[in-house]
């Protein structure tokens, strides 16, 4: 475990308290002239208890993360700069003369969400939270008692509670995550490990099954009811001995396959089933390709490929188009077709087929046929789009609710674009206004990949000057209410978040971009130079605050979920190779020795004599049903079905569970299989024994019925609370 995975929790908290003590420092020096402007309105002595109480310990919390014993220090400056804040809301009203402000709005009602954001570091989220409404509930109720705000109580209610719990949502969910990631961190590897020994188990014994399938058993098939000629028989046992060689020898595999051993390992799957069959390749990339992938459309392709040659007289052809995360093999061949409702689950290789590819991410079948119209058989696969973990996850920006949160700041907005219409004729402008800041603020929340891509953050970066362009076409000089600029403040919560998503530069040229509208509509219309620096100014302090979150806390969490998911490779790789690999020797132990002798005087001699295709077509008949039952696929159940079919017991193996096997314990499942087999073994020649695993939806785990031609027999096995699992007889 490195150290970076080690300190997450902390490293994360450190940058956090540093990114809050520079939201300090520069609030503090846009504000510093309004301060002095209001200076005034209110006692000398509340002036200088207010920026003692506010500025001074915000400014210390990001300062305290530098010491080498930081976190003591930190938090105590934090909760002082959370709780010093309320101290001078509470005891305005005492100090205030009765002058009205003269700028429209109060200089601490601009700021609750700093006190928002030092609570976010060290209390709960709920608490944080709630004394953030508080605060901003408190200093917006000043705003309109002092005569300085002229809008609507309820729309900057709105639209400044949902800012904040935004911004300090934001907060929570950035110190919550690193706290997890440090508390989970080996947990989460653990899960990951246990959760792909599961999977390698399972794709180990599908690839089995696919082998015993499409080479053991067809070889075996063929051989007994002499289907092929002994030339292609010796060429079909040799292909088959060798798999199951090459998979005795070699150590499973997980990693990625090259795009060009992709493309000779499907050729390879083609031409050892019929060398006549007309095969194209293009290949275009150079990626590789999951191992389980190209696993699953080798025995895909040649389970088709067999299908063509056997219905269609070889006249097969295959194209097989490899681009970069993508795959396309399709299969044609001018045969005799078949209905769409011939194909049932006891086609077990055209359904074993389907199953195997439609079950992996990103995976499909087409089958287009028709009796007399030949067949099309169609495998697609395309990497699935997986974003990986970082910002967005960080600030939760995919979780409902910054949703909800983003849409109470819009509909805030939107009330105060209402009802500051007056003067404003027409007032469709400012409608598109909205809808384009609609618009840019989805995108943000829900175009994937980081940083932004490129034409998203362009389109985002012009809807602020466009908006602003249309609302200043028709505001009234000057303007009634402060609340008429409205596109100012939700362009800069826009460009803010923007740069956060990676695209610092054209967050800066957005917010540039509408302070140059601003200013150039403030001097067109006579209100000066002044007024319109006066009104974009304090715009700097939220982009600066996103910058530093865009150059200090972005990158470290891209680095800490790296950390984290190598973490988690590295255990999943090493779980799964250690489970594939017992379930490999597992499976291979089911295989009866006189499987392999068959097949090694097959590739011999292109024929069996009489005795050895009677055995042939018995294990033919044996292993079609154990590989419909691969959580039955354990070598006790294997050799006691064998034994009992050679003493003339029809044996049948189902498996509906959907891997519940897999979910059993260790001592559960071993108990379940010495319990299946020793039902097996109890059947007297003549009896039908029918055992079958249960959907999971079932109390019981299976269920056996063996009939003679006296009684029928019928037992379950079940694991009721979770206790070890025992047969008893059901009536």
């Amino acid at each position: 475990m490195t150290q970076v995975d080690d300190d997450a929790g902390d490293r994360l908290l450190r940058l956090y308290c540093r990114f809050v003590g520079v939201g300090y420092l520069t609030y503090f020096g846009l504000v510093l002239h309004q301060i002095v402007a209001e200076a005034p309105v209110t006692s000398a002595w509340w002036v200088w208890l207010a920026v003692a109480m506010i500025f001074v310990p915000g400014i210390a919390t990001g300062a305290m993360t530098f010491r080498r014993t930081w976190r003591a220090p930190t938090r105590y400056a934090a909760q002082t700069a959370a709780v010093g804040f309320l101290v001078p809301t509470l005891l305005w009203l005492s100090a205030w003369n009765g002058q009205v402000p003269p700028m429209t709005y109060l200089w601490i009602s601009a700021i609750p969400g700093l006190a928002g954001w030092c609570a976010a570091a060290f209390w709960s989220a709920r608490v944080a939270l709630a004394y953030t409404c508080l605060l901003v509930v408190l200093t917006q109720s000043l705003n309109h008692l002092s005569g300085a705000a002229t809008s609507y109580l309820v729309s900057d209610l709105i639209t400044n509670l949902s800012y904040c719990v935004l911004l300090v949502g934001a907060g929570c969910i950035t110190v919550r995550t690193g706290r997890t990631l440090h508390e989970t961190r080996r947990r989460a590897a653990q899960d990951a490990a246990i959760a792909a020994a599961k999977s390698a188990q399972i794709t180990e014994r599908r690839l089995f099954i696919d082998l015993v399938h499409t080479w053991v058993m067809a070889t075996l098939l063929a051989a007994a009811r002499q289907t092929l000629s002994e030339s292609d028989l010796r060429r079909h046992a040799r292909a088959a001995s060798a798999r199951l060689e090459v998979l005795a020898a070699q150590p499973p595999s997980s990693g990625p396959v090259p795009i060009a051993e992709v493309a000779d390992r499907l050729s390879l799957a083609v031409y050892d089933v019929d060398v006549g069959t007309a095969l194209w390749i293009d290949r275009n990339g150079r990626s590789a390709f999951p191992a389980a992938v190209v696993d699953a459309f080798v025995a895909a392709l040649t389970e088709a490929v067999r299908n063509s040659v056997r219905h269609a007289d070889g006249c097969a052809a295959v194209r097989i188009e490899l681009g970069d995360g993508s795959a396309c093999v399709r299969i044609s061949d001018k045969g005799p077709g078949f209905g769409q409702n011939q194909v049932d689950d006891k086609r077990l290789g055209v359904t074993a087929m389907k199953d195997r590819i439609e079950e992996l991410p990103g995976g499909s079948v087409s089958i287009r046929t028709g009796v007399g119209r030949g067949t099309t058989v169609t495998l697609r696969w395309r990497a699935p789009r997986v974003e990986p973990d970082g910002i967005r996850t960080l600030l939760g920006m995919r979780q409902p609710a910054a949703w909800i949160a983003t849409f109470g700041f819009l509909l805030g907005m939107a009330s105060q674009a209402v009802t500051g219409r007056s003067g404003i004729t027409p007032w469709w402008p400012v409608g598109v206004a909205l809808l384009l800041f609609v618009a840019a603020a989805l995108a943000l929340l829900f175009v994937p990949d980081d940083p932004m891509p490129l034409l998203a953050a362009i389109a985002v970066t012009l809807t602020g000057p466009v908006a602003m362009v249309l609302v200043c076409a028709v505001l009234p000089v000057p303007v009634h209410s402060g609340t008429q600029l409205w596109p100012l403040f939700l362009a800069t919560t826009v460009y803010a978040f923007l740069c956060v998503r990676g695209r610092v530069a054209l967050g800066w040229v957005g917010s540039a971009l509408i302070a140059a509208v601003a200013i150039g509509w403030s001097i067109r219309t006579g209100q000066g130079l002044v007024y319109g620096v006066e009104i974009t100014a304090i715009d700097i302090a939220p982009m600066t605050i996103a910058t530093v979150v865009a150059r200090t806390i972005r990158p470290a969490a891209y680095d800490i979920f790296a950390v984290r998911d190598e973490s988690i490779r590295r255990a999943t790789r090493s779980a799964q190779l250690a489970a594939a690999t017992a379930q490999r020797g597992t499976q291979l132990r089911t295989l009866d020795p006189q499987i392999f002798r068959l097949l090694a005087t097959i590739a011999a001699e292109g024929r069996l004599d009489e005795q050895d295709t009677t055995t042939a077509g018995l294990f033919e008949v044996h292993l079609r049903s154990v590989a419909r039952a691969p959580g039955l696929v354990h070598p006790l159940v294997v050799a006691a079905a064998w034994a009992a079919r050679r003493r003339d017991v029809d044996v049948r193996l189902v498996d509906d569970g959907a891997d519940r096997i897999d979910e059993l314990t260790e001592s559960e499942r071993e108990n379940f299989l010495l319990w299946v087999a020793a039902e097996i073994d109890s059947c007297d020649r003549g009896t039908t024994i029918t055992i079958r695993v249960n959907p999971p939806r079932r109390p019981a785990v299976a269920t056996v019925v063996a009939t003679t031609t006296e009684h029928t027999r019928r037992l379950s096995y079940e694991t009721p609370n979770g206790e070890q699992c025992k047969g008893k007889p059901r009536k």
